[in-house]
């Protein structure tokens, strides 16, 4: 145990805790911490800031001790302590020392000089420090005292000091007198009963002594006194007369200095006193124009914490001083809160900036609802810059179409191309991409915080204002794109608020078109990315289908015109392409490309990729038959082309009156042979690539639309084909007009105009052969019936009564053309010749038309062999390779 203590007290002393822990030189400090000593006696050493305090130190405790801070300088300091019993110790605290400084405002002591202005002051040079030796009993002290270290230990906060206001007689008695018996103490209450009586002694004989002196002083006074009043000694008189004179007008003046002094001094007080209180109010004294210089820098938030501060301290106060400051400051607030306002309605600003303000003005009014004003204020702003966007950009697209006119009318080729209308569509979408986000997130932090009754009802609102942005735009943009597409109810409702665009050329409708539907589908995506629901976009979504329709229209038309200026690059030179003889010329080719590059151009309006959820123009059933039928349109243009190639005629307008000219562009058998061919590779071989393409760029319903096309195509077809047959038909007509029999052949012959319908049958077979062999059979099978058939009408109406040489010439000319024009004569005609043949039996001279056939068979044999060369293949399908 006895161990364990000495090991206890061996431990170095820490310093773990200052109270208080700064101050100015002089501040009593209390340390405390662990060892740190055992007594007053064993700590040896205590410095606080580099001063030495053991002067000073009291030692309470092993963990606590008093002291003072002695003359330290400004700044923290460390607190080293040491004991005899564990040496050097620590300290993990720090004391500051702060230096007190007298101010202006401060009232200090002021030492007066008085020796040179008071008599009898004189400086004092030195004062002699007086020890008290004797002791208070009377008594000796003691060899023998007491430790200070046990007597401090024993009476803390006591002294054994005489003149100590903590003076302890025990302390005094145990420090010089602890050896002292019961009798030394009874004499030493003696003894200080006899001082107490020798103290009064001394006083009563003092007052005796100096009596005397005192009644003769008076004495001497009251002699004076007399001998003045008597005038003894007129002089004398007169001389203190003029001291008491002067000795008033020195008290006067005296007085007149002192009240002046005292009056200086009072406004010296008032001063420091007024400026003390400008320096402690200065806050409330310059808030008003704080708030000023604030509001011109937009330190919107000083302005909040300086004003909510002037309120705490002031807002009850019954200084009227203060009372008028705040009525100042309340009128700047007021201003402060209408500029905000004003900046909140009239200037739309960015989302944060908004909540700043929203924010702001809720603080200063916590009873308004800035959050709705801003967002009704914000409706209104946008739907006045839509309309007012329109108007600007109408007055310069007006102003550059005059331009351009005055240029075209100077003819001045320089036209400007500035393109406002396409500027206009795209500063509207930058605006609403810029301000429709912020609306949006203004009005869903409105629903999220507000607890109005009306919540439901404001939501309704808000969601009705943004549609109508969304409309007004969407109307906006419709009407600068494809004005005719606007609703009625639209026009009805706005009436003349829609502007009326200067016409702009084709190409620059198409591009401005493709544009703005790239800005409008950005428009769409960016505000669903900022979580507009589809109901809100949809005004968006029907705008970007109406001008994607358009925009398909006006490509389709445009490659429609493409493909009918065809007409100009044809040069009707033929290819033979297979073996089944089909042929074609450049035309088909220039049409395939033609038609493949208005479906490139097609693939921006038909694809769906353009924004999330993005339909298919095809998704529509209104849309789907007339995009159908739009891209039917394209494929059959080339019917345009071949009636631009040449004027079409019906059939009893082809033959033309003797002296005509033909023109480059009126139609002839061969230009409608090579037409039939192109239109039959079209048929065949063009359209299955259309279709590829098709599938390429997004078409949907590529059968149907083949499926329509090719009907048409063939309808086509077919008509170019009975056009052909009937301009070949009507070659014969003049013929058959010339069977009139007037004259019959000199030698046993068929007519002349028999055998001139025999010879244009060879002529147009070789046509055909040459320029549609595929359409050979079938065109001349109802060339040659309809031209049978006409004669046998010209002869029902010749006279029935015509002599048996006409009978049998005609019967002659009517069984040489059957045998001739048997390779295409149909059975139905067959059947119409032998019937009309019957009925002439009896009345022609059959030995003569034997002679006549076989004399018809020498001298028409090359024309009857080339008639003849498809008698073997007419069971054969080979020949007419057209399948359409």
């Amino acid at each position: 145990m006895e161990e364990n203590a000495q090991a206890r007290e061996r431990l170095p002393p820490t310093v773990t805790g200052l109270s208080p822990t700064e101050g100015v030189p002089g501040t009593q400090i209390t340390i405390r911490g662990e060892n740190l000593g055992n007594d007053q006696s064993d700590v040896i050493m205590l410095f606080i800031c580099g001063i030495d305090s053991l002067w000073s130190m009291k030692w309470k405790s092993p963990s606590k001790i008093i002291a003072r801070v002695g003359a330290a300088s400004r700044g923290p300091g460390e607190v080293r302590i040491a004991t005899k019993s564990g040496g050097k110790g620590s300290s993990n605290v720090k004391f500051r020392v702060f230096i007190t400084q007298i101010g202006p405002l401060e009232e200090s002591a002021v030492w007066v000089d008085e020796t040179r202005t008071v008599p009898g002051r004189e400086a004092i040079r030195s004062v002699p420090q007086i020890q008290d030796e004797r002791d208070a009993l009377g008594l000796l002290p003691s060899q023998k005292r007491m430790d200070q270290v046990l007597l401090s230990r024993d009476f803390p906060d006591c002294s054994g000091n005489l003149r100590m206001e903590n003076f302890s007689p025990q302390w005094y008695l145990l420090e010089n007198h602890a050896d002292a018996t019961i009798e030394d103490l009874r004499i030493a209450i003696k003894n200080m009963e006899l001082s107490k009586q020798n103290e009064a002694k001394r006083s009563e004989e003092m007052h005796k002594a100096n009596l005397y002196s005192l009644i003769n002083c008076v004495d001497t006074l009251a002699n004076l006194h007399q001998a003045l009043e008597k005038g003894e000694n007129a002089d004398h008189f007169a001389a203190l007369k003029n001291i008491s004179k002067l000795i008033k007008d020195s008290k006067s003046k005296a007085e007149n200095v002192f009240a002046d002094v005292l009056k200086r001094k009072d406004d010296a007080d008032a001063t420091r006193n007024a400026l003390g209180v400008i320096v402690r109010f200065k806050f409330i004294f310059f808030l008003s124009s704080k708030i000023e210089d604030s509001m011109k820098k937009g330190e919107y938030i000083t302005i909040l914490n300086d004003y909510t501060r002037a309120k705490s301290l002031y807002a009850d106060t019954d200084v009227p001083l203060f009372r008028e400051l705040m009525t100042e400051i309340d009128e700047k607030m007021q201003v402060f809160k209408e500029e905000m306002k004003r900046k909140l309605i009239d200037t739309p600003v960015s989302y944060e900036e908004q909540s700043k303000l929203i924010k702001y003005l809720k603080i200063l009014d916590p009873e308004s609802d800035p959050t709705w004003d801003c967002i009704t204020s914000y409706y209104v702003w946008l739907e006045k810059s839509l309309w007012d966007m329109q108007t600007q950009f109408l007055e310069k697209a007006k102003l550059e179409d005059l331009e351009n006119q005055q240029r075209i009318n100077s003819q001045n080729h320089l036209i400007t191309k500035t393109n406002e209308l396409q500027n206009f569509v795209t500063t509207l979408v930058e605006l609403l991409l810029s301000k429709l986000p912020s609306f949006w997130k203004l009005a869903n932090t409105y629903h999220n915080s507000t607890a109005s009754p009306d919540a439901i009802q404001r939501l309704e609102d808000i969601n009705q204002m943004l549609t109508n942005i969304i409309n007004v735009s969407s109307w906006l943009i419709l009407n600068a794109l494809v004005p005719k597409a606007l609703p009625d109810m639209v026009l009805k409702q706005y009436g003349d608020q829609f502007a009326k665009w200067p016409t702009v050329p084709a190409d620059i409708s198409r591009s401005n078109l493709q544009l703005s539907l790239k800005t409008t589908r950005s428009l769409i995506s960016s505000l669903l990315e900022n979580q507009f629901s589809l109901t809100h976009v949809q005004p968006l979504v029907e705008l970007c289908m109406t001008a994607r329709l358009k925009l398909l229209s006006d490509f389709v038309d445009c490659g429609v015109e493409r493909v009918a200026l065809l007409a100009h690059r044809i040069n009707w030179k033929q290819d033979i392409l297979d073996r089944a003889q089909q042929t074609k010329t450049i035309l088909p080719d220039y049409y395939e490309n033609e038609i493949c590059e208005c479906l490139t151009r097609t693939r921006d309006a038909l694809s769906i990729s353009g924004y999330p959820g993005e339909a298919c123009l095809f998704s529509r059933e209104r849309f789907r038959d007339t995009i159908i039928d739009l891209f039917v349109h394209l494929i059959t243009s080339i019917k345009i082309c071949f009636d631009r190639l040449f004027i079409r005629q019906r059939p009893q307008q082809l033959a033309q009156e003797p002296g005509q000219k033909k023109g480059n562009n009126e139609i002839t058998t061969k230009k409608l042979l090579i037409a039939v061919g192109d239109i039959e590779f079209i048929i065949a071989k063009t359209l299955n690539n259309v279709g590829k393409k098709m599938q390429e760029c997004g078409v949907k319903h590529v059968d149907q639309i083949q499926e329509k096309s090719r009907a048409k195509l063939s309808a086509f077809r077919t008509k170019m084909i009975n056009d052909c047959i009937a301009m070949m038909s009507s070659a014969f007509e003049p013929l058959i007009a010339s069977a009139t029999y007037e004259y019959l052949p000199d030698d046993d012959d068929i007519s002349d105009y028999a055998k001139e319908m025999i010879l244009c049958s060879v002529l147009q077979q070789a046509e055909l052969e040459l320029y549609a062999p595929q359409l050979a059979i079938e065109c001349l099978q109802q060339t040659v019936s309809n031209a049978l058939d006409a004669l046998l009408l010209h002869f029902s109406r010749l006279n029935q009564d015509t002599s048996p040489l006409i009978v049998t010439q005609i019967v002659i000319d009517l069984t040489g053309l059957e045998e001739a024009l048997s390779t295409y004569a149909t059975l139905a005609i067959r059947v119409q010749i032998n019937t009309y043949r019957a009925g002439l039996v009896g009345r022609f001279d059959n030995q003569r038309l034997q002679q006549c056939l076989k004399n018809m068979r020498t001298t028409m044999r090359m024309a009857l062999q080339s008639l003849e060369q498809h008698a073997e293949n007419l069971g054969d399908d080979s020949h007419n390779t057209s399948n359409i």
